[in-house]
């Protein structure tokens, strides 16, 4: 490789002896230092091919010389002494980093083979200065948009004429020019708010700056070359993330809660949140954690909002992400109420005896005892007659006896009670009085031993009344049922159904299957149950099932264990 200038510089030399002569061939180069340009980054290179003979001389009839650059010469007859065979040259356009190298050759053909030759090497030229190399200052390529942060650029240009301009790019936003030709060694960055617009996917901006070289500051200089340098912009949450400029909480689903209050079953809130995103960012996600649950808000006229129900606790937390991740957050603690539905577990309705018309009409129940709440309970009886009726109550049990009169024996009454709290919530119970409960009559009403009834009263599940005296020797027995007239003419039997764990304040409706003893008729279901600590009553009964409704009146961490519902029934024997 030979380094070129302006001087002649031999590339590749060769002797040839044709005959009784000696002669030395030489391919030349040089730069033209008139055509050399920095602007245009390029070089003129001149090629020449010399000869000189050191004894004899060469004739040919014909001769072609041909070379990198030149024209070819062609022709004949005595070269002797010394001189040029052929010359020219060619423009060399060096590449972006101002370099340029080439091989170049000769062939020279004589009629006498002898004294041909063939020539060649490879040149290179003096590097043209070109682009300037950027850094940072302090090897410093991140900034923080707050405003005041710079970052530093340093060029390192090649020729002291040079000057520069700067573009940035940020995705795809273009060039976007930051200044033209006048920039010499150093220039200070600090970004603006228009490059967030084209990055709004990150907590921090990748962009770069382009660097234009050019030969002066002449506003028409030409440009020597560019180079790129990459940057980061960090943009500090506090100043871009969501703001959150306010958040409402308002109960919608009972008009006697307070908006500061969750109540267990009847909240329902209705939430609403003011927000808005920074630095051309977009609104990503917008919801409310509940119970580590997401429940998105929808946005309607700049408000977002969404309505929550069966809350298990007060704690609401507002939630805005935006696309380049920032989240922001506001809390909300509301008093959360341990709020049940008032229950009756037990209801009944008795005479005071099967023909006096005066009775009572007792009830149990559980109910919220707390948030000032209170209980009304009417009391129907007769159609189209309500009656006030007092409740007495005991921490979270109620109790109710209501007497009544003018309940002819030989009619039956449905009672229904209604019982309403302070917060809306009813529970309703019927319970049938029957009227005539005579179930066996022996001898005549002046007898001592007058009749027998199988009678249900609160503290008497199943007993024997009698009106007069009832007088027996010995003891008196009725297994697997009780004889009168006859064997077994009443009789017992219980039945079962499964029931799963129930939940504490949590009920269930179970379906008890019966079948009716052959021979016999039913009198009536007395009593259900189950072998766990849950409530247990009779709702309805119909041709083959027991309807039952099954409370587990517990705290609402206790969970009952899986049992049995057992339903107890008296039947008679038929006649």
């Amino acid at each position: 490789m030979v380094l070129l200038n302006e001087n002649w510089k031999v590339v590749s030399e060769a002797t040839r002896t044709p005959g009784a002569a000696n002669v030395t061939y030489q391919l030349l180069a040089r730069i033209n230092p008139q055509y050399h340009s920095i602007e245009l980054n390029r070089d003129y290179v001149e090629i020449q091919v010399s000869y000189t003979m050191n004894s004899g001389y060469i004739y040919s009839g014909s001769w072609t010389f041909s070379a990198t650059g030149c024209d070819t010469v062609t022709g004949g007859g005595t070269l002797s002494g010394s001189g040029t065979l052929i010359s020219g040259g060619f423009w060399s356009y060096h590449d972006n980093n101002g370099n340029y190298s080439t091989s170049i050759n000769a062939n020279l053909s004589f009629y006498f083979s002898s004294a041909d030759a063939y020539l060649d090497g490879f040149i290179e030229l003096p590097n043209i200065p070109r682009a300037s190399v950027p850094s940072w200052k302090n090897g410093k390529s991140r900034v923080k948009m707050d405003g005041t942060d710079t970052i530093t650029l340093v060029l390192d240009k090649k020729v002291p004429a040079y000057r520069h301009s700067l573009v940035w790019v940020i995705g795809n936003s273009g060039y976007k020019w930051l200044n033209t030709n006048d920039i010499d060694t150093e220039y200070t960055f600090k970004p603006t708010e228009e490059m967030l617009k084209y990055s709004t996917d990150g907590k921090y901006i990748y962009g770069y700056l382009g660097v234009g070289t050019y030969a002066s500051g002449d506003q028409n200089a030409k440009m020597i070359g560019s180079m790129n340098i990459s940057f980061f912009i960090d943009l500090p949450e506090e100043k871009y993330g969501p703001v959150i400029s306010s958040a409402t909480v308002k109960e919608i689903g009972n008009a006697k809660v307070p908006a500061d209050k969750v109540f267990r079953y009847l909240s329902k809130k209705h939430l609403t949140m003011q927000a808005e995103v920074r630095g051309f960012s977009t609104a990503k996600n917008v919801y409310v954690m509940h119970n580590k649950q997401q429940y998105p808000m929808a946005l309607n006229n700049d408000t977002y909002s969404v309505d929550l129900e069966g809350m298990v606790d007060g704690d609401v937390q507002f939630v805005v992400e935006d696309s380049r991740g920032f989240k922001t957050t506001h809390d909300w603690h509301g008093t959360y109420v341990p709020y049940f539905y008032p229950t009756i577990t037990d209801l009944v309705a008795t005479r005071d005896n099967p023909t006096s018309s005066h009775g009572y009409m007792i009830a149990k129940g559980k109910w919220y005892n707390g948030q000032l709440n209170k209980l009304t309970a009417i009391t129907e009886h007769l159609p189209n007659e309500r009656l006030n009726t007092d409740v007495v109550v005991n921490s979270n049990d109620f109790n109710i006896n209501k007497e009544f009169s003018d309940l002819n024996y030989q009619n039956k009454f449905t009672f229904k009670l209604t019982i309403t709290d302070y917060y809306g919530q009813s529970v309703i119970r019927e319970y049938i009085l029957p009227g005539s409960q005579w179930t066996a009559l022996f001898g005549k009403f002046t007898s001592l031993f007058r009749m027998i009834h199988v009678k249900k009263t609160p503290n008497v599940p199943c007993g024997i009344y009698n009106e007069g005296d009832l007088s027996t020797l010995g003891r008196t027995y009725a297994k697997g049922g009780l004889a009168v007239g006859g064997d077994d003419t009443f009789i017992v039997k219980e039945f079962t159904a499964d029931v799963q764990a129930i939940k504490g304040q949590q009920a269930a409706y179970i379906s008890v299957p019966y079948t009716i003893p052959t021979g016999y008729k039913l009198l009536c279901f007395y009593d259900a149950h189950t072998v766990t600590w849950c409530i247990t009553t009779i709702k309805n009964v119909s041709a083959n099932a027991i309807m039952t409704h099954v409370y587990n009146w517990s705290t609402p961490s206790d969970i009952t264990p899986k049992s049995k519902v057992v339903v107890s029934g008296l039947f008679v024997k038929s006649a």
